[in-house]
């Protein structure tokens, strides 16, 4: 078997050396060594940190100012659903009211003391409530309510001033009108809502009730759908 020297050739057919200009080397690792490494600007690195918790209080402000805002439950007048010190998310931006959707609000009629109910009727929807078997009608339809506590039989105020006034029957059901809505809590016999204030004007609303958080065993939403 033939056996071959294997080398490099140049050009000129001449073994390469592997000669390495060592001054050249010498130099470019003084330059390496010379080349000092960059000194640490801490006061740069706490500005940093400052402007970034300032953008996180300024984000978080202006979530909770027009965008999101947490809200407690305080009393039963929506049990079962929820129970006191329960805990929400409340949207505050971009919203009109559905029926079964739990909001919160503030009446002008009661300054001061945000309410939490359950929307029952919007604007074009007619209503009536018949007290004797506690059943609420929407627009000439019984409505299905799995969430509430007992039949409705308290009447509040509004109601029953409609009612001596003969403009409130299941002939002459209440009209909602644009720009309101009727709201009432799921706990009916122990709730201050619609029956009492009248229907509530949309501009009064804070938000709706989009999740619960609080307690943990009870996270999840709390809006009920219905059709009428």
């Amino acid at each position: 078997m033939e056996e071959f020297e294997s080398k490099n050739i140049n050009e000129n057919d001449e073994p390469l050396t592997n000669d390495v200009d060592e001054s050249a080397v010498e130099t470019a690792l003084e330059g390496e060594i010379v080349e000092a490494a960059p000194k640490y600007d801490w006061k740069k690195e706490v500005r940093e940190w400052v402007q970034a918790i300032l953008i996180a209080v300024v984000v978080a402000f202006l979530l909770k100012s027009y965008v999101l805002t947490l809200a407690k439950v305080q009393g039963e007048s929506m049990e079962p659903t929820l129970q006191n010190a329960d805990r929400l998310y409340v949207n505050k931006i971009a919203y009109t009211p559905q029926k079964g959707d739990v909001v919160i609000f503030e009446p002008a009629s009661d300054p001061g003391r945000p309410y939490i109910k359950r929307v029952i009727a919007t604007a074009g929807d007619t209503l009536y409530i018949d007290f004797s078997t506690g059943d609420v009608y929407v627009n000439g339809e019984i409505i299905d309510e799995p969430y509430i506590n007992e039949p409705t039989r308290l009447m509040g105020s509004y109601i029953s001033l409609m009612m001596i006034t003969e403009n409130f029957s299941k002939e002459k059901p209440l009209v909602i009108e644009e720009g309101y809505f009727f709201a009432m809590g799921d706990n009916r016999n122990y709730s201050k809502d619609s029956r009492e204030i009248g229907p509530i004007p949309v501009d009064e609303l804070i938000g709706h009730a989009i999740f619960r958080f609080w307690p943990l065993n009870q996270l999840g939403t709390v809006d009920y759908d219905y059709e009428n």
